[in-house]
């Protein structure tokens, strides 16, 4: 073969000339921070839109509500079956009055979330006892609504540390089934010497529209609507608390997370709020 057609046959690659081939920058540029922006402005939107109108989450301060709740638990609470107030939306920006697509009335035996009528910047978790023209009141301890005394079925006595106040109390549960209410029999606690207490002896009064009694499952460790908090307005309501998506125990914070792992109770993650 003669060296023409070799010649002819070779792939003739030649360098670009310095300076006219682009170079690929390496590093972070603006277009890459308008994009990680617009992104973080869409997550931001999209979460705050979940926890304003789906769903929103807590964090258990105290033992009002013990057993049902502990303190360290996070209550997931469906918001949009109660419809909305200002209150839905952080701060209670006055958007507009009362309450919108109001879908249902809660019901007797919920677990339910509110603004504290006495400081709305406190969120408060109660159980839901009585609704609007309802007649209840308390005779050493049991409830009775509409001339109907709940059910109380004694189960055993237990002994509780309150991380929060650094207590311990010898506790009586007792399984409890509402009048007039479809919700599941749950577990309440009654603290013996405290059975004569003024909270315990609650006289009849009726539910006026537009508000809710209400009561902790912790009875005697409970500042609800028979003592201090009074009735809850319509308006303050938040949500329903439907199940427990994390809890963490041994008093620690949010601010620990090198605690966190080690306190985690993971039988409670996950687990229906009756």
């Amino acid at each position: 073969m003669s060296k023409e057609n070799n010649k002819a046959n070779d792939v003739k690659v030649d360098a670009a000339p310095s300076g006219s081939a682009p170079v690929g920058k390496i590093g972070y540029s603006r277009q890459n921070f308008k994009e990680d922006l617009k992104f973080f402005g869409i997550f931001i939107s999209i979460f705050a839109f979940v926890r304003f109108f789906v769903y929103d989450y807590f964090i258990i301060p105290s033992s009002s509500m013990y057993p049902t709740l502990l303190i360290g638990d996070m209550p997931l609470v469906e918001k949009w079956k109660y419809g909305y107030s200002k209150h839905s939306i952080w701060f209670s920006p006055p958007l507009f009055s009362e309450r919108i697509m109001f879908n249902r009335q809660p019901k007797r035996g919920e677990v339910i979330v509110f603004k504290n009528p006495e400081d709305t910047s406190i969120n408060v978790i109660k159980r839901l006892i009585a609704v609007p023209g309802d007649r209840v009141s308390v005779t050493d301890g049991v409830i009775c609504v509409n001339g109907v005394k709940a059910q109380l079925t004694y189960k055993e006595d237990r002994v509780y540390h309150d991380t929060a106040q650094r207590t311990r109390h010898v506790l009586s549960w007792y399984e409890e089934k509402l009048p007039w209410s479809d919700a599941p029999v749950h577990t309440v606690a009654y603290y013996g010497p405290l059975k004569d207490s003024d909270a315990n002896h609650f006289a009849e009064i009726t539910v006026p529209d537009g508000f809710y009694f209400v009561m902790g499952d912790n009875r005697d460790f409970s500042h609800d609507s028979r003592c201090g908090l009074g009735m809850v307005p319509a308006e303050n309501l938040m949500g329903r608390a439907v199940r427990k998506i994390y809890s963490i125990g041994g008093g620690v914070k949010w601010y620990e997370p090198w605690l966190w792992l080690q306190n985690i109770r993971y039988p409670r993650i996950l687990e229906e709020i009756i």
